[in-house]
């Protein structure tokens, strides 16, 4: 053999004990350094004078396993006074190596909206929203004029053109709202949520989930109550609790601001109720396609004939989806719609 050929198998040798030297090297780096995830996001904004809520973590570690519960917190909120806040999140794993997280909590001066003087000049009476669908394929009228409504940034239905608008109202905690986003989901459809403070406190992986795949999660106040009532001087500060509540329980959750897109509960409104809402920034948005849908013996084949029967070009469908006739129709009426041209968006989008 020559010395050449010696050499080199020499030096491949050394490179190759080298080389697996620092693989175990690596290797074991990787497997004795435990680990913190957060909940949520690594930085938190809450209005001064609201409480502080945890989102929560997870500590693990290879050889360990789930160590979650020797995580230390260190430093603290203030939420009576502005400024921005750190939390360091620390564990260490049995062979004392540790791991940090870090969390920013920024506390904002809460700027309520006061009652405007203007707002006892526009009519506080409260109406009850009405469709007048005449099941023919045309335009229906709805519960006031649609040029009216959009003084207010309100809007009932959108432009003549074959789009659709699928809504779901969800007051309560029954729901087969994640079925149905699964549905909506596999055919690339989205639509918009309006959910209560409640459901979006209590179904936080699925709202990040809706979230993420791009369906509208929209504020339908924090107790479901008649917005109109609220809409006066003595309970102006109810009224945007109802509001606030829901928007600073979405940030928690995903970390990000609610859109400001709004529908009042049980359809009961007023033209001052829209009025503040416009200047909080939202629009606020009813429908022109709904049926009795929130009866427990809605089939799937009675969702399905009166969801296609109410078809027009422009249609914001109000669904509930705590009824499964609906979940059960849904996949069918989409394909069915989408196969005579129809199209579909999100409320947003209406202008």
């Amino acid at each position: 053999m020559s010395k050449k050929i010696k050499l080199f198998l020499s030096l491949l040798c050394t490179v190759l004990i080298a080389l697996t030297i620092y693989l175990k090297f690596i290797k074991q780096d990787k497997i004795e350094i435990p680990k913190i995830t957060l909940s949520g996001k690594n930085i938190i904004t809450i209005y001064e004078g609201n409480n502080y809520k945890e989102p929560g973590y997870k500590a693990t570690d290879p050889n360990d396993g789930d160590i979650t519960s020797k995580v230390k917190i260190q430093g603290e909120v203030t939420p009576s006074k502005t400024g921005t806040y750190e939390l360091i999140y620390t564990v260490t794993n049995s062979k004392g190596e540790t791991a940090k997280a870090h969390r920013f909590i920024k506390v904002i001066e809460n700027k309520t909206p006061t009652y405007k003087d203007e707002y006892d000049k526009i009519d506080n009476q409260t109406r009850g929203w009405w469709s007048n669908n005449k099941l023919n394929g045309k335009r229906p009228s709805g519960g006031a004029d649609i040029n009216e409504l959009k003084k207010y940034d309100a809007f009932f239905m959108g432009p003549d053109e074959k789009v659709l608008y699928l809504t779901f109202d969800e007051g309560g905690l029954e729901t087969y709202v994640k079925e149905v986003v699964d549905v909506l989901n596999e055919n690339n459809v989205k639509a918009t949520f309006f959910l209560c403070r409640k459901f979006i406190e209590e179904n936080a992986d699925l709202i990040k989930k809706m979230a993420k795949t791009g369906h509208t999660i929209a504020n339908h106040t924090s107790h479901h109550l008649n917005m109109p009532e609220l809409a006066t001087r003595e309970n102006f500060d109810k009224y945007i609790q109802e509001i606030r509540d829901v928007e600073e329980t979405y940030y928690q959750i995903t970390g990000q601001n609610i859109e400001k897109i709004y529908r009042d509960p049980r359809g009961e409104w007023s033209y001052r109720d829209l009025q503040i809402m416009k200047d909080l920034g939202y629009k606020s948005y009813f429908y022109s396609a709904d049926y009795l849908d929130y009866k427990e013996d809605v089939t799937k084949e009675k969702a399905l004939n009166e969801l296609t029967k109410r078809v027009h070009n422009g249609a914001i469908y109000l669904m509930h989806p705590k009824n499964k006739g609906n979940y059960l129709a849904l996949d069918t009426f989409i394909k069915n719609m989408k196969k005579q041209g129809y199209t579909f968006d999100l409320v947003k989008n209406i202008e």
